[in-house]
């Protein structure tokens, strides 16, 4: 999250979503030719996209179906572009902080704007999201680390097994949804447990004591649809960025930020 060397922060995702290209498959060999010397690595699984519309009456209608992501990582895997019919993404669990993430995320756009014929001319939405696991110290405690606000609370006269607090926020650019999940099944928020993560081999395994998955999720929609520019993108990313921050370094407590101002 920030350039704390002993960071709880174990995955990051940025994405921008643009309206639909068909077949965007066919595209697949000219966007890796342009990027293959850093992101050799080539995956393809499938996904399935659930469209939610409303009918004139009021009624939610909602349709399936069946999707490829496709995956240009780097020879380590530890970071990688998303390509769907939708979005262009680059995730990783190396981030060192935002300035080199969104450098590597405009080389990447700009790779997929060159490739002939791809015709992605507008953009809906930007999103940045940064997952941290947060384990205190042997002999300490989440309190120690964590608000009270972050942490789903214990119970009087019961032993807590797990939970989960979710809210959003307006923020002036668009809306931040932050969840907490105290003691979950896994170490990742399900909807990222998926063949890509388990393919890169990123699942971390679930620490033996207490600890807390904090999910910061910052989005901004276009309605209208607003012209692509790379620079743009690369400042909406920063200011999604800046406010996840704050909400970060608002949970965590002071000693939890010295520690993870250590050398790690």
């Amino acid at each position: 999250m920030t350039n704390m060397p002993n960071a709880p922060l174990v995955y990051t995702l940025g994405v921008v979503r643009f309206p639909r290209v068909p077949n965007v498959e066919r595209f697949a060999d000219g966007f890796q030719d342009l990027i293959r010397s850093d992101y050799p690595v080539f995956d393809e699984v499938p996904i399935q996209i659930n469209n939610v519309t409303l009918d004139p009456k009021g009624k939610v209608n909602v349709q399936h179906s069946q999707a490829r992501m496709l995956q240009f990582a780097a020879h380590n895997r530890e970071w990688a572009f998303l390509l769907t019919e939708e979005l262009l993404g680059l995730h990783t669990i190396r981030y060192v902080d935002h300035g080199d993430f969104i450098e590597r995320f405009k080389i990447g756009l700009r790779a997929l704007l060159k490739v002939p014929g791809v015709g992605v001319d507008w953009i809906e939405a930007i999103g940045l999201r940064y997952v941290d696991i947060v384990t205190p110290r042997k002999g300490e405690q989440l309190a120690e680390y964590l608000h009270s606000w972050v942490i789903p609370p214990d119970a009087p006269d019961m032993t807590f097994r797990e939970g989960m607090y979710v809210a959003s926020y307006d923020t002036k650019i668009g809306i931040l949804r932050f969840q907490s999940l105290r003691n979950p099944p896994t170490t990742l928020p399900p909807d990222l447990d998926t063949p890509i993560i388990q393919r890169n081999n990123w699942k971390r395994d679930r620490p033996l004591g207490e600890f807390v998955v904090m999910d910061m999720d910052h989005g901004c929609r276009f309605d209208p649809v607003v012209t692509m520019s790379v620079d743009m993108i690369g400042a909406k990313l920063s200011e999604l960025r800046d406010f996840s921050k704050k909400l970060f370094l608002r949970a965590g407590t002071e000693h939890a930020m010295n520690i993870w101002k250590e050398k790690a």
